[in-house]
């Protein structure tokens, strides 16, 4: 498989794009630290019918952290 730098070049200006931010103050997100933890595949279930091939992408995610 050859290499892109096409996105290497993507990751660098996402990172560096920081001028797109709120300016204003935004509310913490709470409550979180109380829901219990679950599987990434748990977590994605209520997306399967939104997100096209979400199922296919944890696997190769997880496939991809080992």
């Amino acid at each position: 498989m050859a290499y892109s730098n096409s996105n290497e070049k993507h990751s660098a200006t996402r990172f560096a794009d920081l001028g797109a931010l709120p300016k204003r103050m935004l509310a913490p997100i709470e409550g979180y630290e109380k829901t219990p933890l679950v599987t990434l595949e748990e977590a994605v279930k209520p997306l399967v019918k939104i997100v096209p091939k979400v199922e296919r992408n944890v696997f190769i995610v997880k496939q991809n952290c080992q």
